[in-house]
This record gives structure tokens, C-alpha cells and sequence, in this order.
């Protein structure tokens, strides 16, 4: 289980209650972590943690998951300390790689590299496609002889 800091816990059933007020819903955990400008996947570890301790609740219904308070009195038995931040700055690092990886796949496509080299390939099978058709000999059934060889 990560640790969790009774502030970190304070501030996230704060974010939670905050994004209920105002879309009048329980809110995605994207949008939480959104709201208090942390990683999404650091943000998924420490709400299984709370979960965990009875504090949060992640609700998964037919199309999404959203995340509604609990026990929120929960948070007071947490430990006051901070927690290390190893794994954040890990998690942290993990989304910037993404963010680096999907960049470059947007402008490898938006470049037109993608079609270019699609364009390529359609075109070589295209020449292959034509040099088969001449260099094939039309057979006839029944190893009769072609009536139309003497026209060439």
C-alpha cells in the first residue's frame, strides 16, 4: 500500500468535493488529478490507498469510473509526516515520456511522412501487380493450344 500523508488525503476529498459542487456529480479520477495538477497514474495509486482505507469510494459503472467520499473522519488516523515523493517523480517522469512519444507521433503523421510511405508501397504493388500480368502466359483446359499464339 503507498503512503499517504493526512495532507495529501485532505487534499484530494477536498478536489473531490469541490468537482461534485460543481459538475453536480462524482468526478472522474482524471479530473481530479486535473484539478490538483498531479499525474494521473500517482493520483490512481493514492486513491486505491484511500479506498483501501475506507476513506474514498471509486464507483465503476457500465462506462466510467468516478470517485465519491466516504468516510472522510478516516484521513485524521493517517500520519501527519511527509511521504516520500520517489514514486511521484517516477510517475511523473513515466507522463512526460508519453507525452514526449505521442508528440512525435503526431508530427510524424502530421508531416505526411505516413502517406508518403503508404503512397510508396500502394505504388510498388501497383508495378508488381502490372509486370505479373505480361509476364503471364494464359492456359488453356485440357492442354489444347492457344488460338490466338500465332497473332503476336
Amino acid at each position: 500500500m503507498s503512503t499517504l500523508t493526512r495532507q495529501e488525503a485532505h487534499l484530494i476529498v477536498a478536489a473531490i468535493r469541490v468537482l461534485s459542487h460543481r459538475d453536480g456529480a462524482a468526478p472522474r479520477p482524471d479530473s481530479v488529478a486535473e484539478l490538483l495538477g498531479l499525474a494521473p497514474a500517482m493520483l490512481r495509486i493514492q486513491l486505491a490507498t484511500l479506498q483501501d482505507l475506507g476513506i474514498v469510494a471509486l464507483v465503476e459503472s457500465a462506462f466510467d469510473i468516478h470517485v465519491e467520499v466516504r468516510d472522510y473522519l478516516l484521513i485524521e488516523e493517517l500520519e501527519v509526516q511527509e511521504a516520500a515523493g520517489d514514486l511521484s517523480e517516477d510517475l511523473a517522469d513515466f507522463d512526460r515520456r508519453k507525452q514526449e512519444e505521442t508528440a512525435k507521433m503526431q508530427q510524424l503523421f502530421s508531416e505526411g511522412e505516413h502517406e508518403r510511405k503508404l503512397s510508396e508501397r500502394h505504388k510498388k504493388m501497383d508495378d508488381d501487380l502490372q509486370d505479373f500480368g505480361k509476364n503471364r502466359k494464359p492456359k488453356l483446359r485440357g492442354g489444347k493450344k492457344d488460338p490466338f499464339s500465332n497473332l503476336d
